[in-house]
């Protein structure tokens, strides 16, 4: 016979089901009595390993290792808090220095340029805030677990 013997693969797939090999192989393997004592040995063995119990631990695995793993630590609310006032304070103190400026400024402009050149300013800010707020909860998940 000159066609080569199945692979590893070949023989596993013939011994779940013989439709899964292509004409060539099933052809060879009607010759073969290797590769048919081989097929029967993977049958049998995938009918063993079908009857054993599933294996079981005394104890319960997922909570040892979930215990073992690092627990991250909520943020408490008032960490907003520590980033909220300086930033009020900021606002404040420039409202305070440039306010009759900006007053002026506003009253000569039409209303709705100023109208949404303070939302434009407010959206900034509000994004600084976020960003700010981000990159602290950044830094204090990569102190936690280190």
């Amino acid at each position: 016979m000159t066609s080569p013997h199945l692979s590893e693969r070949a023989l596993q797939e013939a011994a779940e089901s013989l439709a899964l090999l292509p004409a060539t192989q099933a052809a060879h393997l009607r010759g073969c009595h290797q590769c048919q004592d081989q097929v029967a040995t993977y049958q049998h063995l995938f009918v063993a390993t079908t009857r054993l119990p599933q294996p079981a631990f005394t104890f319960d695995l997922t909570a040892s290792v979930l215990a073992q793993l690092p627990r991250p630590r909520p943020a408490f609310p008032w960490v907003l808090c520590w980033v909220a006032v300086p930033v009020v304070g900021v606002v404040g103190a420039f409202l305070a220095l440039f306010g009759g400026t900006l007053m002026q400024v506003f009253q000569d402009m039409a209303t709705l340029l100023g109208g949404g050149l303070l939302v434009v300013v407010g959206f900034l800010m509000a994004g600084q805030c976020v960003e700010l707020l981000a990159q602290y909860r950044r830094q204090m998940r990569l102190l936690s677990f280190s």
